[in-house]
Parts: structure tokens; sequence; C-alpha cells
């Protein structure tokens, strides 16, 4: 028969830390998707810091997920991003923790498309794009 083993009274399960451990992959995912609407919205971390009362570097350790956003934290930083908290755990699946939600390259045709100021000219490029993408008969990147 086999018994069941507990722990001393007074004894605690280790905690699991950033440091020891690693940052916690949802604290990543957090991070990224922050990173990404900055970026997406053409502040750098300074403004971020700035508008929130926090230098660069507390900016910079949440974007990596070295340290945790609060839920306070994370209600400013949706306002101030114009984007609702749940934008931050958008497309997070688990074991999937490595994968970027948006490419560099994406970033930036988005930031270029934001800059151009007529309405009827970014409505043109919107669809030349939207034509080229669904033109089957062109080569993908991979096949290029």
């Amino acid at each position: 028969m086999s018994e069941k083993r507990t722990a001393p009274a007074g004894a605690r399960r280790r905690r699991h830390t950033a440091k020891e451990h690693g940052p916690d992959p949802i604290d990543v995912h957090v991070g990224r998707q922050l990173r990404l609407a900055r970026e997406l919205a053409g502040l750098t971390q300074t403004d971020i810091g700035k508008k929130l009362g926090m230098s660069f570097q507390v900016v910079q350790k949440y974007e990596q997920g070295e340290i945790r956003v609060s839920a306070s934290r994370l209600y400013q930083l949706s306002v101030l991003m114009e984007k609702p908290v749940a934008y931050f755990f958008d497309g997070f699946e688990i074991g999937a923790e490595g994968k970027n939600a948006m490419e560099r390259d994406e970033i930036d045709l988005v930031r270029a498309i934001r800059l151009i100021r007529s309405p009827e000219l970014r409505q043109c490029i919107q669809k030349l794009l939207r034509e080229i993408g669904s033109d089957s008969s062109l080569p993908s990147v991979e096949e290029a």
C-alpha cells in the first residue's frame, strides 16, 4: 500500500520566478502584443513611459516579458493604445509562444499606408493589395 507524501507543516512550494525559470509564456505574449500596438501607433518606449509616468526601461521589460504587466497598467496601456484589454491576449495559444503575431515587414507596410494622406489613394492601394493577394497566378514568396 502506498503512502501519500505530504509536505511538513509550514512548508511551501517554491514560487515560479522569471529570474529562475524564465518569463511566463503569457507575459511574453502580452509583451509582444504591447510592442506591436506601440509600433503600429508610431510610439517609442520613451513616449509610453512619459505618458504613463514610468521609465522606458520598464516598458522595455514589459515588452520582453521580464516583468509582468499588472491589471491596472494593462488597462492604462489599452486606453493609450486605443485597444481593448483583450487585444493583448489575442492569438495566445498554449505551445505557440514562439510565433510572432505579425512580421516586421507587415508592420512597416501598415505604417506606410497610414502615412498616405489622400483617402482615395489609400483606397486604391488597398484595392491593389487585395487583388495581388487574391491572384493565384502570381508566384508565392516561397516560389520566388
